[in-house]
C-alpha cells in the first residue's frame, strides 16, 4: 500500500517535471520564432524558464529518479560485495539521503512559507509573482525523503529486488 501510493505520487510529480518541461520548450520556441518572424518576443520569457519551468524540470521528478535507480552511482567496490552486505550499504546510505533531504525540505518549506507571506514577485518588464515555485522544492524533496525512508526500511528487511530494479549500468571503453 505505502509503496503503491509512493510509486503514483512520484509518477505524478514526474508527469509534473515532464509538462514543464514541454512548457519551457513550447515558451522558448514561441519566443524565438517571435523575435526574428515578427521582432516581437514573448515578454519574461528568461524570468518564467528560471523561475518556473527549471524548478520544476529539477525537483519534481527527484522521487520517480530515485524508484528507476536512477540517480548516478559509482560502485567501484560496492560491486564486489555480497548482496546482504550491499543491501545493508543502499539501506545507510538511503538513511544518509533522509537526513539531508528532510533538512532541506524544512529548510526550503520555511522559505516558501516566508515567500507566501511576503508575496514575493520579480520585476522586470512585466511584475511576475514567483512565490508558488517556491514550494516546488520543499514538495519534491519531501517525495523525495519519503522514498529514501521507505527505500532504507525495504533494504533493512532484504528487498532484493529494489537493487536491480531499472538499475542500467555504463560500461566506458578504455580507449
Amino acid at each position: 500500500m505505502i509503496e503503491r501510493t509512493l510509486r503514483i505520487l512520484a509518477r505524478v510529480f514526474g508527469w509534473i517535471g515532464m509538462l514543464g518541461m514541454f512548457a519551457m520548450l513550447l515558451h522558448v520556441s514561441i519566443d524565438v520564432a517571435g523575435k526574428w518572424l515578427f521582432g516581437l518576443p514573448l515578454p519574461v520569457t528568461i524570468e518564467m524558464t528560471s523561475h518556473y519551468y527549471m524548478v520544476a524540470v529539477v525537483f519534481f521528478p527527484l522521487a520517480a529518479v530515485e524508484f528507476r535507480n536512477g540517480h548516478i552511482t559509482v560502485e567501484i567496490v560496492s560491486q564486489y560485495l555480497a548482496p546482504r552486505i550491499r543491501r545493508t550499504l543502499i539501506g545507510l546510505v538511503s538513511l544518509l539521503g533522509v537526513v539531508y533531504f528532510s533538512i532541506l525540505t524544512a529548510r526550503t518549506w520555511h522559505d516558501a512559507v516566508n515567500k507566501y507571506e511576503i508575496g514575493e514577485y520579480l520585476y522586470g518588464t512585466v511584475p511576475l509573482e514567483i512565490w508558488q515555485t517556491r514550494f516546488f522544492v520543499p514538495l519534491g524533496c519531501g517525495l523525495l525523503t519519503l522514498v529514501l525512508l521507505w527505500k532504507a526500511i525495504m533494504m533493512f528487511r532484504g528487498e532484493e529486488r529494489l537493487i536491480q530494479e531499472g538499475n542500467e549500468s555504463v560500461e566506458l571503453d578504455e580507449a
